[in-house]
């Protein structure tokens, strides 16, 4: 249960810059998306720590999600 932080969620969509006020640019952004995650239940706070981890209904957002991603468009259609 090791879950994931800021700094990680900034580097897998940033990358790593040497720029000090653009990292905290950046971190600052990934704070206000992991704060609305949070306010609609898809993750949670490990308690004393800096991680998250994702809920039951976050992961089966993330899977509806990249199955909708993968799908193609006469198969999306055809489910209809």
């Amino acid at each position: 249960m090791t879950g994931f932080r800021n700094r990680d969620v900034r580097m897998a969509w940033h990358g790593d810059t040497e720029d000090a006020a653009t990292r905290r640019r950046q971190a600052s952004a990934i704070s206000r998306k992991l704060a609305l995650l949070r306010a609609h239940g898809l993750i949670r706070k490990i308690p004393g720590t800096h991680r998250y981890l994702l809920t039951e209904s976050g992961t089966l957002a993330i899977a509806a999600l990249l199955a909708a991603r993968n799908a193609t468009l006469s198969k999306l259609k055809s489910a209809a």
